[in-house]
């Protein structure tokens, strides 16, 4: 019984630690596939539009992913729209944003 418990107090300490060693927070990036996108203006000024609306509506609960498949950012935003009370053209802003090769 001892040891169980001596190994449960081992595993919390070793797990706070390492949480604490990581900063305990987890930066915030950018989505790559922004950067596989063609830079033109009508993209450039979506995809602003579209990290302004996930900055209101998701940045509350999440940072953007580091990179994403398009077809899982179309079902995790389908998802949120429901989840999130999302308008279907923030669904689509929001899709642009984050798998901007995607055909909507």
């Amino acid at each position: 019984m001892r040891m169980k418990i001596l190994f449960g107090l081992a595993f919390v300490i070793f797990a706070v630690t390492a949480w604490a060693a990581g900063g305990g927070q987890q930066t915030p990036s950018t989505p790559e596939p922004a950067a596989m996108a063609p830079k033109n203006s009508t993209w450039q000024s979506d995809a602003a539009e579209g990290e302004k609306r996930f900055s209101q509506h998701c940045g509350r609960c999440h940072t953007p992913p580091s990179s994403i498949s398009p077809r899982i950012a179309k079902t995790v935003v389908r998802h949120m729209r429901v989840r999130a009370s999302l308008s279907k053209e923030d669904e689509r802003t929001i899709l642009k944003f984050l798998a901007p090769t995607l055909e909507p």
